[in-house]
């Protein structure tokens, strides 16, 4: 059970507080940072939230915009922060554990950090926390920072509220994966604050020329008995990985799905899905990823897209029942 109570009192002991997440952001990152920057500032306390990242994807676009227009709310670089940092500052990171996942890796330095997760901890987790909850049975960041949000009784603007309600959505593509009773307690909480389901989809509408470019890399599926396995030299990011897995997932005796192409120049991403049955973390594990049972994903630089998916099929066919299933 995560101890909010303490969280509270390490808020409460520190200076400044600097909230962050992991590279290439999405509405689950987003929406945590937001749902713990108000608990920051019903302590009274200086917040700023830390994005590094050169882009940003549509929906978390319209997502900043809106809290900017809404509450005032910036997102600062880390440059621009830096001389603020103190050995009394605090980091809150969400939706990651991962020091190489950070928005900015030298975030890492401040001493003092609370961590708040649903992804299974790996080697490369963030040591030395003076706070950490991970709870990989969660659906999503979301849905821990709102259990806290509702302990602690703190007011969140309704743009905030349909931006976490958002998070939770993708995450758990539409509620149909790494969905609880507990998943659905706190989404129908969030219609306290005033959820306004209509710009829920605004935030939430797709780009054609992304979903087209998507469409190129779902049509070069390959199926493996019950698995599809998809390739592309193109550049994509992760959420466009994350989408075309999630679509894979929906077709006839598909169990999981793996989606492999170009994050950049000298990088490459796995996203992966499963119903369940199959255990993809084991499997992103293996590439140095990490994930859930249902959704995991990696990043592997500097090698060639046709070698990791053959990589990828010999570890699949080299596992037994007991390891996979």
């Amino acid at each position: 059970m995560i101890d909010y109570l303490k969280i509270v009192d390490i808020i409460e002991s520190s200076s400044e507080v600097f909230l962050t997440a992991h590279k290439n952001i999405d509405l689950d990152a987003l929406g945590s940072i937001l749902g713990m920057y108000y608990i920051v500032k019903s302590s009274g306390k200086n917040a700023y939230i830390i994005i590094d990242d050169e882009e940003v994807n549509t929906e978390v676009k319209r997502s900043l915009c809106s809290i900017k227009k809404a509450d005032n709310i910036d997102a600062y670089k880390y440059l621009d922060i830096e001389d603020k940092i103190c050995n009394n500052s605090l980091l809150i990171v969400t939706d990651t554990s991962k020091v190489n996942r950070l928005q900015n890796i030298k975030l890492n330095d401040i001493k003092n950090k609370i961590v708040i997760d649903h992804h299974i901890k790996t080697d490369d987790n963030i040591k030395n926390c003076t706070y950490e909850f991970i709870d990989i049975t969660a659906s999503s960041a979301c849905e821990i920072v709102l259990e806290l949000i509702k302990k602690l009784n703190i007011y969140i603007p309704t743009e905030i509220a349909n931006i976490m309600l958002s998070g939770i959505y993708i995450d758990t593509n539409g509620f149909l994966l790494k969905t609880t009773e507990k998943t659905h307690f706190y989404t129908s909480f969030l219609y306290q604050f005033g959820v306004d389901n209509i710009e829920v989809q605004y935030l939430l509408k797709q780009n054609f020329d992304e979903f087209k470019k998507r469409q190129n890399i779902t049509l070069a599926t390959e199926f493996y008995d019950n698995i599809a396995i998809s390739i592309s030299e193109l550049k994509y990011s992760n959420v466009e990985l994350a989408k075309a897995c999630d679509v894979l997932l929906t077709f006839n005796n598909v169990e999981a799905s793996f989606v492999i192409a170009k994050l950049d120049d000298n990088l490459i991403g796995i996203s992966a899905r499963s119903l369940g049955n199959i255990d993809v973390a084991k499997v992103m594990n293996y590439f140095g990823g990490g994930g859930h049972k249902t959704d995991a994903a990696c990043q592997i630089k500097d090698d060639n897209i046709n070698e990791i998916k053959e990589k990828l099929l010999k570890y699949l066919g080299g596992l037994d029942e007991s390891n996979i299933y």
